[in-house]
């Protein structure tokens, strides 16, 4: 029987985002029945690692639809640092695996303080549970592999949905536009197999662009700079290359400077009128510094043979939800022909040491090293 890779699993986020998608109200009730009970006046999501990048994808679109401040946190951070100053936003900690220690300890330190504690997770056999007042599962289904993608875009789509059914509640948008969100979500996923496609193209053409550089940026902002910032993660974890993320103005202002011929550089367009404009005026004239520059973008001025194209768009705080999925396939099959997710000894004995943990469970993912030097 064939190993599931992470192919596998990029292929099967459309099929699970139209299920979160077409039963949106059932999925997301007790999420929005407490925001409304509650009468909040904004949203904080506390995460880490892809469950933080997949509420990243998601902010803009929530602060735009509910009319209402989404902040993101990292769990350790707010732990220690930013732990006040929230009490009229809805708290919601995430956590795929609802495993990770420092959800755990912020739902504990909530508890304590008698605050509400709810767990956003991707399965109901958590420990989170066991500290959380509401747990929701955001229907992710299985993904056994840690080096998660279907998760990522699910959990985005899943936030979407709650913000799409609480605004309609609270009469924020008329059925029109709720519906017109809902459909742009399920054009993404019809779009989704085209990028996976046409980003296998792109990195057969361009082989050893994606297989022999030390270092890769990656370049975006707004809706995409979740994307980017997860790519960079993806990349980072399983093929062992530096990623490193920058919003697009950010990226002149200074990282530009150690960029060389050598590196790997990918744009993100966010399908707008405004902010493309500069991202695609920036990914053309890095190809001065870099050839190995490309684009996933639509635009004309980006030749076909560094662009990464889809024969439909959708609004630009939808469209992270397919324009991902072609940098986690990049991700994936710069892995398989490199590194095969084997990082370097020392990392590896780091990891079997247990001298730090950060999952309060070992046995949650298969693992892809096993066997492997």
């Amino acid at each position: 029987m064939r190993e599931i890779t992470m192919l596998d699993y990029i292929n099967q986020t459309p099929e699970t985002v139209k299920r979160i998608i077409n039963n949106s109200y059932e999925f997301t009730k007790v999420l929005t029945e407490n925001y409304i009970n509650n009468d909040y006046d904004g949203i904080l999501l506390i995460a880490c690692g892809s469950s933080y990048n997949g509420c990243l994808l998601a902010r803009y679109f929530i602060r735009d639809v509910l009319n209402c401040e989404c902040k993101l946190i990292t769990p350790f951070t707010f732990y220690h640092h930013e732990y006040k100053l929230h009490d009229r936003m809805m708290k919601i900690n995430v956590s795929q695996s609802g495993c990770s220690t420092n959800i755990l300890d912020c739902l504990k330190k909530l508890k304590i303080d008698n605050q509400q504690t709810i767990c956003l997770t991707g399965r109901d056999d958590c420990d989170a549970k066991l500290y959380s007042d509401i747990l929701v599962n955001w229907q992710v289904g299985e993904e056994k592999i840690g080096f998660v993608t279907k998760g990522v875009i699910s959990l985005a789509a899943f936030l979407m949905s709650f913000a799409l059914e609480t605004a309609l509640k609270k009469e924020i948008i008329k059925k029109d536009k709720y519906e017109y969100y809902k459909n742009q979500i399920n054009l993404a996923m019809e779009i989704h197999p085209e990028i996976v496609n046409n980003s296998i193209k792109l990195f057969e053409e361009n082989i050893s662009d994606f297989t022999t550089s030390p270092r890769v940026y990656l370049v975006s902002s707004g809706p995409n700079l979740g994307t980017a910032v997860e790519a960079g993660l993806k990349i980072s974890e399983t093929s062992c290359i530096s990623a490193l993320t920058f919003e697009v103005e950010e990226y002149l202002h200074g990282p530009i400077y150690p960029l060389g011929p050598d590196a790997l550089c990918l744009f993100i367009d966010n399908n707008d009128s405004f902010s493309s404009e500069r991202i695609i005026e920036v990914a053309i004239a890095n190809n001065i510094v870099s050839k190995k520059t490309y684009t996933i973008s639509n635009s004309n001025k980006i030749d076909d043979f560094k662009a990464i194209r889809t024969s439909k768009q959708t609004d630009p705080l939808i469209c992270p939800l397919y324009k991902l999925a072609g940098l986690q396939v990049l991700a994936y099959l710069m892995t398989e022909n490199t590194n095969k997710y084997v990082p370097h000894p020392n990392i590896k004995e780091f990891k079997n040491s247990n001298a730090v943990v950060s999952k309060s469970r070992s046995n949650l993912y298969l693992d892809l090293q096993k066997n492997k030097t």
